[in-house]
């Protein structure tokens, strides 16, 4: 595991970066699992995943639609980006009526999940996680790695 401590939103462009970098081709979709409090910068870091990724569309939180995708253009592999908030997720069969294992089975998607202790039955074993923690003011610990 690698810990960050960071002190503006910039700094996460590089963290999201690294991350991307990690990801390789496999039979199934990529999954990241970003856990942190309230305000801890969830959203925030998938903005600025989407922005390495060149999304043009205006990423926002998905917490009462769920789920939002976004289609990915100039990445050897990814082809879509799918952003969703499980906070308000009470059960797996939810997460089965949304068509998550469909989306699991996807090569080309990247599957980033707000929340992801929330449906952790239904998550996949190699999910990569990352974990951010407000300290102090605009400071927080970013852990990210497997």
């Amino acid at each position: 595991m690698i810990t960050r401590i960071i002190h503006e939103e910039a700094e996460l462009q590089s963290i999201a970066h690294e991350v991307l970098a990690t990801l390789t081709p496999k039979n199934a979709a990529q999954v990241i699992g970003l856990t942190g409090d309230l305000g801890a910068g969830k959203t925030t870091f998938t903005k600025t995943l989407a922005r390495a990724l060149h999304i043009a569309d205006s990423v926002t939180s998905p917490t009462f639609v769920i789920m939002k995708s976004y289609p990915v253009s100039g990445h050897p592999f990814l082809t879509t980006l799918t952003h969703i908030d499980a906070y308000r997720i009470e059960s797996d069969d939810e997460m089965r009526v949304l068509g998550f294992g469909e989306l699991l089975a996807d090569p080309k998607r990247l599957v980033v999940v707000e929340w992801p202790e929330r449906i952790q039955n239904v998550m996949p074993e190699d999910c990569y996680p990352i974990s951010l923690t407000i300290t102090k003011g605009n400071e927080r610990v970013v852990t990210y790695g497997s």
